[in-house]
C-alpha cells in the first residue's frame, strides 16, 4: 500500500494525464478544424498572419467599411466648413442689419429735424406774410 502523500501524488499525476490527453484532443481538434479553413498559421512565436479563402468576404468588408469612413469623414469635413462658412455670412448679415438700423434711424432723425426746419420756416413765412399784410394795413 502507498502512504497518504503517495496516493495523493498518485492522484494529482493521475489527473494531469487526464487533462493533459483532453487538451491534446482539444489541439487536434482545432489544428483539424485550421486544416479546414486553411489557415496558415506560423510559428506560435513568430508573425501570427491568419488567411483564409472565407475571410476574403471579412477583408472586403473591411475595406468597404474603410472606404465609407473615409467618405464620411470627408463629408463631415465638407459639412464642417460649410457651416463655418454659414456662420461667417449670419455674422456679415447680422452686421449689415444693424448699420441699416442705424440708418434707417439717422433718416428717421434727418426726416424729424427737417420737418421741423419746414415747420418753423412755414410758420415764420406765414406769421412775416401776416405782419408785413398788418404793415400794409396800416
Amino acid at each position: 500500500m502507498y502512504p497518504a502523500s503517495g496516493l495523493a501524488l498518485a492522484a494529482a499525476y493521475h489527473d494531469i494525464k487526464t487533462r493533459l490527453a483532453s487538451l491534446e484532443r482539444e489541439n487536434s481538434s482545432i489544428k483539424r478544424k485550421l486544416k479546414h479553413y486553411e489557415f496558415p498559421v506560423m510559428s506560435e512565436f513568430g508573425d501570427e498572419r491568419i488567411m483564409c479563402r472565407s475571410c476574403e468576404p471579412i477583408i472586403k468588408d473591411t475595406s468597404i467599411i474603410q472606404s465609407e469612413t473615409t467618405n464620411l469623414q470627408q463629408r463631415v469635413n465638407s459639412l464642417t466648413q460649410e457651416l463655418q462658412k454659414s456662420k461667417e455670412r449670419e455674422e456679415r448679415l447680422e452686421e449689415v442689419i444693424q448699420a441699416y438700423e442705424k440708418i434707417h434711424l439717422e433718416k428717421s432723425n434727418v426726416q424729424r429735424d427737417l420737418d421741423k426746419m419746414v415747420n418753423t420756416h412755414t410758420h415764420t413765412h406765414t406769421h412775416t406774410h401776416t405782419h408785413t399784410n398788418v404793415y400794409v394795413s396800416c
